[in-house]
Order: C-alpha cells, then sequence, then structure tokens
C-alpha cells in the first residue's frame, strides 16, 4: 500500500470529504439560483415605451445611443437613452453596466455613442427629483414642459432592478463560497503539509499495518492506537511513536473562538499536531492520549516549558 491509497482510506469518511461536497453543492445550488431568477426577470421586464411614467414598473429598454453623462446627483449618475427611433430616456447606469456599454460602442459625436446592435437594459422606473429636473434642463437648455415631453416624470434606474439585486445575492453568495472554499483549502493544506511530510518515509508495509489498524477500528472512533504507529483521523495524522520528541498540553483559538485543549505532539523532523479529545476538553481523556503514548515511548519530552522548548529546538535542529 502507498500513501495514496491510505491517505483515502483514512479521509474517506472524514471532513475533507463532506466539506467538498457541501462546498460544492452550495456553489451550484446560489448560481443556479441566480441564473433562474435573472431569466424569470427578464420574462417579467415591461416594454419601457409603454411604461415610461408607470413609477415601480420594472422595464427594459433596447439602447441604440447614449450621451455619455448628463450629471451627478447623490453618487449617481444619470445619463440620457436613446432608442433606435430617437426617442429619449433619462436612466440611472451603475459604473459596471456602463463600462460595457462603452466597450460595445462608438462615439458619434463629442459626447453620444452608438451600438452597432441595440443594447438592452434592465431597471426599475423611478420618480425623478425636482433637483436633477434642474440639471438635465440647464444641460440642454430646455424649460420644464420641454424636459416633461422629451422624458417624462421617471428616468430608468438599472442599479436598483431585481436583475441587478439577483446578481448581487448570486455574486454575495459565490464570493462566499470561495472565501469558505479558500479557508477550507488553508486548513487542508494546514493539515495535508505536515502529514505528507511526516509520511515520506514509511514502508509499503507500515501503510498496510496503519490500513489494517483503521479496517479493525470503529469509524466513529477518531484516535486509534497500534504497537508502533498512532492515527488519528481528525485532523489527519500517521505517526511512529518513536518519532515523536515532544508533547504537551495546549489550548487552540480561532478568530478568539476556543476550539478545546488538546494534545500536542511533535515531531523529529518538526512537524506539529493535535489531537483533540471526544469530549472537548476532557481531561481524563487527555491524560490517557498522554499515558498511552508514553508507554510507547517513554524518552518523550513531556509539558510545555522554555526549558523544554529548547531542549526540542536543540534536539530537533537541523546540523550543518
Amino acid at each position: 500500500m502507498d500513501f495514496r491509497t491510505f491517505r483515502k482510506k483514512l479521509i474517506k469518511n472524514g471532513f475533507s470529504k463532506w466539506a467538498s461536497i457541501v462546498l460544492l453543492s452550495l456553489t451550484i445550488l446560489f448560481i443556479t439560483l441566480g441564473i433562474v431568477m435573472n431569466l424569470s426577470g427578464k420574462k417579467d421586464a415591461l416594454l419601457l415605451r409603454d411604461h415610461r411614467d408607470e413609477e415601480g414598473a420594472y422595464a427594459y429598454l433596447d439602447v441604440a445611443a447614449f450621451d455619455e453623462w448628463v450629471c451627478t446627483y447623490s453618487d449617481e449618475t444619470y445619463y440620457v437613452l436613446y432608442e433606435s427611433s430617437g426617442e429619449a430616456y433619462l436612466a440611472v447606469v451603475s459604473d459596471s453596466v456602463m463600462k460595457r456599454m462603452e466597450k460595445n460602442s462608438y462615439p458619434v459625436g463629442e459626447y453620444t455613442r452608438r451600438f452597432r446592435e441595440d443594447y438592452r437594459l434592465y431597471g426599475l422606473v423611478k420618480k425623478v427629483s425636482y433637483t436633477v429636473f434642474g440639471y438635465v434642463e440647464d444641460v440642454y437648455g430646455i424649460s420644464e414642459d420641454q424636459y416633461v415631453q422629451i422624458f417624462g416624470k421617471c428616468y430608468l434606474n438599472t442599479t436598483e432592478n431585481p436583475n441587478t439585486n439577483t446578481a448581487w445575492m448570486w455574486w454575495t453568495f459565490s464570493i462566499f463560497t470561495g472565501i469558505f472554499g479558500l479557508v477550507f483549502a488553508v486548513i487542508w493544506l494546514g493539515s495535508e503539509l505536515p502529514f505528507r511530510k511526516e509520511s515520506c518515509d514509511f514502508t509499503e508495509e507500515e501503510y498496510a499495518e496503519a490500513a489494517r489498524l483503521l479496517d479493525g477500528a470503529d469509524k466513529k472512533q477518531r484516535i486509534i492506537f497500534g504497537d508502533d504507529l498512532i492515527i488519528c483521523r481528525s485532523p489527519a495524522m500517521l505517526m511512529r511513536y518513536r518519532d515523536i520528541v515532544w508533547m504537551h498540553y495546549v489550548d487552540t483559538y480561532y478568530y478568539g473562538a476556543n476550539l478545546g485543549r488538546s494534545v500536542r505532539v511533535c515531531s523529529r523532523r518538526r512537524n506539529e499536531f493535535k489531537i483533540y479529545p471526544t469530549v472537548k476538553n476532557s481531561e481524563p481523556e487527555l491524560r490517557e492520549i498522554m499515558n498511552r503514548i508514553y508507554e510507547k515511548n517513554p524518552d518523550i519530552i513531556v509539558g510545555y516549558t522554555k526549558e523544554n522548548r529548547k531542549l526540542y529546538d536543540s534536539l530537533t535542529r537541523k546540523r550543518p
């Protein structure tokens, strides 16, 4: 038996497999939800031309051209959009959408850009504020009556439409699962690399013996004590007793949360592993773990002190 075969056997019912399945399932669920909601939202959209003054309507517009900028008010940038018929609409367009629009358009004047094919936008129809009225009137040099005649009393807000909100949810959950996956990968590598390093010189016979110990133990049994080997399912560990140089109690904290007390074992290769009791902070179980290891290797340094730290360093420091 080789390393890969044993490692697969060790984690086949462990955290790594199920965490991966949960992560993959959540990612598929969120992406599917985002796609379905986006598609269903687009089907429900109304043609803006027929609902331009219907506040609260969810509408779409096939844009043929647009003026690059009209005014900015309350951190929102307003643009004028044109249909192929030449009819004008006032709209708030998000920066990300505007970048895509600019990329797919070409200039036809000092401030106007045009599309080779219509660019469809979705958004909510909202009532324009009197302040924006004044901005647009000043830019185009028109009266209030002319403004209403050209643009109406509403505008298309593409930053607050259901599609954008759905996309926000979709990307939020996607980012969340990505972060979760990254944290999981860091944790996994944090245990995988020392595991590989510690067992790199194990023989096929030792892996076979470790596999027999696993097969003979209850699948819920976290720590397995053999004659020459000690195995821990979670976090994964496979060590020879004779390779353990130092062991001591340690309290583990993660972002302020106490994960409980464990036994830290330190090897000749300067790898460190934590063995947690089945019951959190169980002193009898922790003492039992240390006693079982000490029985197999009475030369182990026991307990944490500065002197023991220095002694461990001196015994395991690489020689030039």
